[in-house]
């Protein structure tokens, strides 16, 4: 099949402007009565924004054909909690249209809420729901917890009173934990107190580490996700059959100081899979490292993967469409993808800002977004635009805070394989 055309698209849920180029054409090419766009008949023609056939305001479309924003005095349900028609603070709703006495994430303690410390992080005193951090909820501490697996059961390796069960020293053969199907266990630490143990072939060299050697008690997937705690910049090494000179079976240092670097791999039961918390310079790391083991591909189906974005991260996540079925495509310049594999990745950003969303496959990729629903939702970015393998595809979007976005890493006409994806923030 040979492609006539191939575009690339930037769209944003809040902000989608559409340019129309007509070389020569007057009104003897169209006719004196050219036919004009009808706001509401399901098509979006000529300057509208969007059209989803309807006149409710309380959706992403408008009744006037323009995407629903925060400041545009229409309530979007499931989205906003208020909207007074203005951007200002102190009159019972927020700049971002959440309402300021339940607004967690503001910096303030309002009613209901246990903390606010204004940021999106999950290894301090207090979550990104507002309540104080506690031994068993699923979030290690740093520097009060050494693990926590949201469970109050000893003998996996991260005891009852959140404290790791065995030495913390960083060196081989590691620190034994054992995951079950669909659990996950979150680990804090601080290289300050290890040697370097080892490198991988994308860093890593001549700084110190802490390795665990993970043991799956069924088949899966095991996902990886090492953050930079405080400006730490992250390595994320997996070796298999050895901790010391093993195989190297993934290696990830895509962004920088306090960024998240994941690995996606499938495991076999009983073995063991040593997992490096690694550090591209040769200082110290401070980090927080999730594992999670599942049955299936993660982002093989919609809802997709949990990617975690705050305002100015990065985050970097590697698949390999080649491991997933076909299920969903792209719309217009993205349709290209029809019958192809892809992966999904659920992303939902903690503040407004620009979130620019990168594929770098190994393969012809494409690269869309959805808003709404994950298989049915209204495609607001969309890049084809490189037509060989290995070539780069780039989406912006306009990102309403605490609004869902899935994201698709999808190949043109039958192409798949192994990919990273890197998400940055910035409000």
């Amino acid at each position: 099949m040979k492609r006539f055309t191939k575009t690339s698209g930037v769209a944003a849920f809040g902000l989608l402007a559409t340019t129309a180029l007509m070389v020569g054409c007057g009104e003897d090419d169209f006719g004196p009565m050219a036919a004009q766009p009808v706001c509401g008949d399901g098509i979006v023609e000529g300057i509208e924004q969007c059209d989803d056939g309807n006149y409710d305001n309380s959706d992403f479309c408008l009744a006037t054909c323009t995407l629903a924003s925060c400041g545009d005095g229409y309530l979007e349900t499931d989205i906003e909690d208020c909207d007074d028609g203005n951007n200002r603070g102190g009159d019972g709703c927020a700049p971002d249209c959440r309402g300021e006495a339940s607004g967690c994430g503001n910096g303030i303690v309002d009613p209901g809420e246990e903390c606010d410390d204004g940021n999106a992080q999950n290894s301090d005193a207090c979550l990104d729901s507002c309540t104080v951090a506690a031994c068993g909820d699923g979030y290690a501490q740093l520097g009060v917890e050494d693990c926590d697996d949201g469970n109050a059961v000893d003998g996996d390796g991260c005891g009852s009173d959140c404290t790791l069960m065995g030495s913390t020293s960083g060196t081989c053969p590691g620190l034994t934990l054992h995951l079950t199907a669909d659990s996950k266990i979150n680990l804090v630490g601080d290289t300050a107190t290890a040697t370097e143990t080892a490198a991988g072939s994308c860093g890593g060299a001549g700084s110190p580490d802490i390795v665990y050697a993970v043991v799956p008690k069924t088949d899966g997937w095991l996902t990886a996700r090492l953050t930079g705690i405080n400006g730490g910049d992250p390595v994320l090494l997996v070796r298999g059959s050895n901790c010391d000179q093993g195989d190297e079976l993934a290696c990830e240092d895509a962004t920088g100081a306090s960024g998240t670097e994941t690995v996606s791999l499938e495991v076999t039961a009983g073995l063991t899979y040593w997992v490096f918390a690694d550090g591209s310079v040769t200082d110290s790391t401070q980090f927080a490292l999730n594992l999670e083991l599942h049955d299936d591909v993660p982002g093989d189906s919609c809802p997709g993967a949990t990617v975690d974005v705050g305002a100015g991260d990065v985050v970097t996540v590697s698949g390999n469409t080649a491991l997933a079925t076909s299920s969903y495509k792209g719309e217009a310049a993205c349709g290209g993808s029809l019958q192809t594999k892809e992966l999904v990745y659920s992303v939902t950003p903690t503040v407004a800002g620009e979130l620019t969303i990168t594929l770098e496959p190994t393969f012809d990729g494409v690269l869309y977004a959805r808003v709404g629903s994950c298989s049915g939702g209204m495609q607001v970015a969309c890049s084809d635009s490189i037509w060989t393998a290995g070539g780069v595809e780039q989406i912006t979007i306009n990102a309403v805070a605490n609004t869902k976005y899935s994201v698709f890493a999808d190949g043109y006409n039958g192409d798949d394989g192994a990919f990273d994806l890197t998400f940055a923030l910035q409000p």
